[in-house]
């Protein structure tokens, strides 16, 4: 597992308890003053191109999964205009995806709380539009999205049994 900080300090943006535990897990590779700058993908998540805000250097990670943990600020310019976002650069999620201007939601159906202006794309914690900012919402949004891909695989008529979740 990869996690990748733009700074050199993973405390810097989370409790020293948690960078800690971070820190002595030997199943935790963190990378240091590194951006997420492409996803390698086709029906499904294959790798995350990430560089080196230092030196320039990319690297491709073979990834199943993207938790993006942001902080305060949305830092989301890697999505370019693929998803809708708020005035302050949140994204939007569920009700908020339709009621917002300039927004259109493609699916015959309401977005589910989660989902993003993109159907089957869900955000979960600081990133979304209208989150409480702590981890432990965080977390229990990152919960719920994983029970709204069942439903919209489910919506697709996609068997649940040919989908298998990893860490």
């Amino acid at each position: 597992m990869y996690l990748l900080i733009r700074g050199d300090d993973l405390s810097q943006g989370m409790s020293r308890y948690l960078a800690d535990q971070l820190q002595r897990d030997p199943s935790v590779e963190i990378l240091q003053h590194t951006e997420v700058r492409e996803l390698v993908a086709d029906s499904e998540l294959r790798a995350v191109v990430a560089e080196d805000n230092q030196t320039g250097e990319r690297r491709t990670l073979e990834a199943r999964a993207l938790f993006v943990f942001i902080g305060a600020d949305p830092h989301v310019r890697w999505l370019g205009d693929q998803l809708g976002l708020d005035d302050d650069g949140f994204v939007l999620t569920g009700a908020a995806v339709t009621a917002a201007e300039g927004t259109t939601w493609p699916a015959g159906r309401a977005p589910f709380l989660l989902e993003t202006s993109r159907p089957g794309v869900f955000a979960a914690g600081d990133v979304r539009s209208g989150s409480v900012k702590r981890v432990t919402a965080a977390a229990g949004e990152g919960s719920m999205a994983v029970r709204f891909v069942h439903e919209h695989l489910d919506d697709l008529g996609v068997p649940l049994s040919r989908w298998r979740c990893t860490t």
